[in-house]
């Protein structure tokens, strides 16, 4: 019976090591929710936590305002209301003179220098850069990180490791962002005004 338990408690171990293991690469998008207004520029940046076993020696991934039914081929291509402007690799570890071999045509790419590898916790991948068209109406804008072409061997996307010559693609999780207008002042005082509404109702309610 005792050995049973041992042997349980062995598999068990075993299976929560395999699980942080897989867990531990994850991909977000710093901040993942912003206020903006007519004319702004925006700024998100990706960050990424890589597991020691998943090092990776780039990367190439392509961006979405629709939840991933379409990409976006580059700078100048625009959702609803944001125009994407363009996105600039982290040069700690990412060289940005020279493009990525394996890019065919991702929104964004970045490959370490010298093809060292890449891993750690709060890795700063790189940020982009949005413009909210003074001409344009404002809205919600809904931003997607993907990696359609993950399973193509010669340029696939994602995080990249292996070695350039055999890249294996890794894709994690895919983050999202949201950008929303500020608030009008006018619909701010309305809300106001509803709030001190309800708080004299309650008062006047009290008393009674």
């Amino acid at each position: 019976m005792r050995r049973m338990i041992i042997i349980f408690a062995v598999i068990g171990l075993l299976f929560a090591f395999t699980l942080n293991t897989t867990s531990a690469t994850e991909l977000w998008f710093d901040p993942d929710d912003q206020l903006y207004d007519v004319g702004d520029t925006l700024t998100i940046d990706l960050y990424a936590d890589i597991d020691e076993a998943d090092t990776i020696f780039g990367f190439g991934f392509d961006l979405s305002f629709n939840g991933g039914f379409s990409y976006i081929s580059g700078p100048g291509d625009s959702g609803s209301y944001l125009t994407f402007t363009g996105f600039t690799a982290n040069s700690t570890y990412f060289d940005t003179a020279l493009p990525p071999l394996w890019d065919d045509g991702d929104t964004i790419a970045g490959e370490a220098y010298f093809g060292s590898n890449v891993w750690g916790t709060n890795i700063l991948l790189g940020t982009f850069y949005f413009d909210a068209p003074s001409s344009a109406p404002i809205g919600v804008e809904n931003i997607h990180l993907g990696a359609p072409d993950s399973t193509d061997p010669f340029y696939p996307d994602g995080l990249l490791i292996g070695d350039l010559m055999a890249p294996v693609s890794l894709m994690p999780n895919n983050p999202t962002a949201t950008a929303a207008p500020v608030p009008e002042p006018a619909s701010i005082l309305l809300l106001g005004a509803g709030i001190a509404g309800i708080a004299g109702f309650r008062k006047k309610f009290r008393k009674k």
